[in-house]
């Protein structure tokens, strides 16, 4: 087992993925539900950095969705940072920098001023040291009521998984083989001592679950969540205190999955919780929901609106639908206990929404939602961004100025899926964000797109890429029963999937 200077799994790589709660308009949305005043990300530009950007794939769909900004990407891994050049020399227009610097080699740099700072993934997974030299970059490079999106364990949640990481680690290292061989044998031996823990001790019969979780995850994830040198889970309370060195005080969850925990929390909680100072506070919501995992806001120099403000910069976002109408739920179950959806006020909210994006002001002056009031429509809101039904939209002007530059991202992404890519997202110029696709999706897509069969061309690739479709039982599909099996997909696709991708000016 190898690390890199600062701790990282070396040897193997991490896996793609989008990180949607790192939008700019998504990060807008959660300070203005607080009361804060979000970074200017407007036409005149704005400067972001994702450090410990893996294969910078969140940084490069916010290039092609943000044009006019630029964007910073830093991680230690040179065949990430190296692949990630491929991609973005095709696909970004010009205004994403990749850097392969440790943060220790970033942190000599003079030429860096930001408005957004995302440290995903990082925090809890590198040492003290690293930690440091983090807090200085963000203290001097983040400028003053800039933000930092901030990712790490939480205590009391994540202490029971400390077994699992130690027994994981030690049984890795002592083992032999590649990367997923030792992994794959350390999670079976996991695997057994949990079950056996269970039968002796009730207690810690959770840890069933998170193993089976896990079993579900590539060795690549396992690696670099559990494998790397360092690994520290943090009470809230710890990390916002630390943060006030580079002048940066906590605002606000970073993803409003965590805002719905809080709002269902039962009343005498919420009372608890409302004893303690606004940092206690946050640790005293953890212990009552036992969270292990943050994301969370800091703001450096936080400037509170006024309620007028706030309403009006509320008033003018615009939101838009991210799935069918039908698929969104009456109850929702979070972390803190269950919030009921009103059908009163989600059939009409949903209704609108369905006809395209609306902003909160234009939703409230709706006589089908007038009755109800702008601060129930906004909560309404909330819950469905929390439940990933709804999300912040970009408005018009900035929709129009990254339509030829999304174009071309999601060009590339379609091609270096036939290619066996796995790259997952395309970018939406809508939502400002990115919008998951199957490998079958992609597809579909890229044949529409060249104006031939699907089913025929989707067919084709997964040959050409070695894959074949199965039965269930492992037995291969004969070539009628494979174009039987994709041309229900593809219907399937064309009545629900489709739709939404033409809402979004995907498709």
């Amino acid at each position: 087992m190898r690390h890199h200077g600062e701790g990282y799994v070396d040897g193997i790589d991490y896996d793609h993925g989008l990180y949607r709660e790192l939008s700019p308009a998504q990060i807008a949305f959660s300070l203005l539900l607080k009361g804060y005043r979000p970074p200017v990300v407007g036409p005149e530009g704005f400067h972001y950095a994702e450090l410990g950007a893996g294969h910078a794939d969140t940084s490069s769909l916010l290039a092609a969705v943000y044009p006019h900004a630029g964007f910073d990407a830093v991680d230690i891994n040179a065949s990430h940072i190296a692949a990630a050049h491929r991609f973005a020399k095709d696909a970004c227009p010009g205004n994403l920098r990749l850097l392969e610097e440790s943060f220790a080699e970033f942190a000599k740099r003079s030429d860096a001023a930001y408005d957004i700072i995302a440290l995903h993934g990082v925090w809890s997974w590198v040492s003290a040291e690293t930690r440091a030299i983090l807090l200085d970059i963000v203290g001097r490079t983040l400028k003053p009521g800039g933000v930092l999106f901030l990712s790490y364990n939480a205590l009391p949640g994540k202490a029971a998984q400390m077994d699992i990481r130690k027994i994981l680690l030690e049984h890795s290292l002592a083992g032999t083989g590649d990367w997923p061989d030792r992994i794959g044998k350390a999670l079976s031996f996991v695997e057994r001592v949990v079950q056996q823990g269970a039968r002796d001790r009730p207690e810690t019969a959770g840890l069933v679950a998170e193993v089976e979780r896990l079993k579900q995850r590539s060795a690549n994830y396992i690696a670099h969540e559990y494998l790397n040198r360092d690994w520290t889970a943090f009470y809230a309370g710890d990390v916002a205190r630390e943060l006030t060195k580079a002048k940066l005080s906590y605002a606000a969850p970073g993803l409003m999955s965590d805002e719905l925990g809080i709002m269902a929390l039962p009343a005498e909680s919420s009372a608890l919780t409302e004893e303690a100072d606004p940092v206690y506070r946050e640790t005293l919501r953890d212990i009552l929901m036992n969270r292990g995992f943050r994301r969370d806001l800091f703001v450096k120099g936080a400037e509170r609106l006024s309620a007028r403000e706030r309403s009006e910069w509320l008033g003018a976002m615009r939101f838009a639908l991210l799935v069918p109408p039908g698929d969104m739920p009456q109850a929702i179950v979070t972390s803190g206990g269950r919030l009921q959806l009103q059908k009163a006020l989600a059939e009409p909210l949903i209704a609108a929404l369905d006809e395209g994006p609306r902003r909160l002001d234009e939703l409230a002056a709706m006589p089908s939602l007038a009755e109800h009031g702008w601060q129930a429509i906004l909560q309404g809101l909330t819950l469905m961004i929390g439940t990933s039904h709804v999300a912040p939209a970009l408005d018009e002007a900035d929709e129009a100025a990254c339509l030829d530059s999304v174009a071309r991202f999601n060009a590339v992404v379609l091609e270096h899926g036939r290619m066996g890519g796995e790259l997952r997202h395309l970018a939406s110029p809508v939502l400002g964000n990115g919008v998951a696709v199957t490998k079958l999706d992609a597809l579909f897509l890229l044949a529409r797109s060249r104006g031939v069969d699907p089913v025929v061309f989707a067919s084709d690739q997964l040959s050409a890429l070695g894959q074949t479709i199965g039965d269930g039982t492992g037995k291969p599909l004969s070539a009628d029963q494979r174009i039987a099996l994709l041309r229900e997909h593809e219907r399937s696709f064309s009545t629900t999937r489709l739709p939404m991708l033409r809402k979004h000016r995907i498709a």
